[in-house]
């Protein structure tokens, strides 16, 4: 038994406060293996698409995490959001490629001199991983141009030059497909070929198999403070973990107030929830109704409905409703 009169976390600090974690889904681990896959077999480039706000930015975040454990293989990987520019520039570009890969002095120079400075950052940083693969995520990709590409088709031919494999996974909307399928009708090929060889479409949580694996995470997959065996549901529920409480035995019914929601509203087409509102869900279950709040014993679906509810889930949904 943890005695928790010894864990000092101050006011705000913990993880589940600040939302500055990272937690594998059922959805992240099918990811996982696409996308090792891909990087495995060489693949130039690929989709990830999906609705907003199904958790693809923070699966990015933790594939860079684990994907080089995975792949048992220390491949350089870099998370690039992309911007929106009314009209794109050669310099705001590989000045946005730099800064999002790190270097010390991204705004410096001409575009010529930057294009030049990205292409030996990654070659050294090739060089000093003792890999010749590089994979960049770029995050919000269908705001990328057609020029854009040809810009990026450039970087991916001078890394093959040095015997660099450029992977560039492309994440975004499902308007992603939209834009590959313009593309071959245009007959743009090479920049199918180079950077939309694959796709793999990302979704929220569907079932209630999903919602066990992620409360299962945070009853015995999570940790917080760092060594103090400690998950993030036994540090909110503290005595009531002890005596055998654990979210997961709640997964039936926290699907169920979903789908009841859904379909009081009339959602019900709806069938994938976005992980960004499962979670908020989570948190707020955690920070309510746990040590810090009510204290509760036992949960039930009116307190999972109100943490629902203030997640903004069927708000934002409605919204989707009308725009459709």
């Amino acid at each position: 038994m943890v005695n928790l009169s010894n864990i000092n976390v101050p006011f705000g600090k913990h993880p589940v406060d600040t939302g500055k974690y990272l937690i594998a889904t059922n959805e992240i681990d099918k990811l996982c293996y696409i996308v090792g896959n891909w990087i495995d077999n060489r693949f130039p480039g690929a989709i990830i698409h999906g609705r907003p706000r199904l958790g693809k930015t923070r699966a990015i975040k933790y594939l860079i995490k684990v994907l080089p454990k995975e792949l048992n293989q220390n491949i350089p990987m870099f998370h690039i959001k992309c911007k929106t520019y009314k009209n794109p520039s050669e310099n705001n570009f590989f000045e946005d490629l730099l800064d999002g890969v790190g270097h010390a002095v991204p705004e410096l120079g001409r575009p010529s001199e930057k294009r030049v400075r990205l292409k030996h950052f990654f070659i050294n940083t090739a060089e000093k991983s003792k890999q010749n693969k590089i994979v960049i995520f770029i995050d919000d990709a269908q705001k990328l141009t057609a020029i854009q590409y040809d810009w990026l088709m450039d970087v991916y031919n001078e890394l093959d030059e040095y015997g660099i494999v450029l992977t560039t996974i492309l994440v975004g909307h499902d308007e992603l497909i939209d834009r590959r399928k313009r593309f071959i009708k245009n007959k743009d090929f090479q920049i199918v070929g180079r950077f939309m060889s694959d796709s793999y479409q990302f979704n929220g949580v569907k079932d209630v198999e999903d919602f066990k694996i992620l409360l299962e995470q945070y009853d015995e997959g999570t940790e917080f403070p760092v060594n103090s065996n400690l998950s993030y549901t036994q540090f909110y529920f503290r005595d009531h973990f002890e005596n055998g409480f654990r979210l997961v035995n709640y997964a039936g019914e926290f699907h169920d107030v979903f789908l009841e929601l859904q379909l009081d509203k009339g959602l019900q087409k709806n069938k994938e929830i976005p992980m960004q509102y499962v979670t908020l869900s989570i948190e707020y279950i955690l920070k309510n109704y746990g040590f810090f709040g009510e204290n509760v014993q036992l949960l039930n679906k009116s307190l999972f409905k109100k943490a629902i509810i203030n997640s903004g889930y069927i708000q934002s949904e409605l919204v989707l409703l009308e725009v459709e």
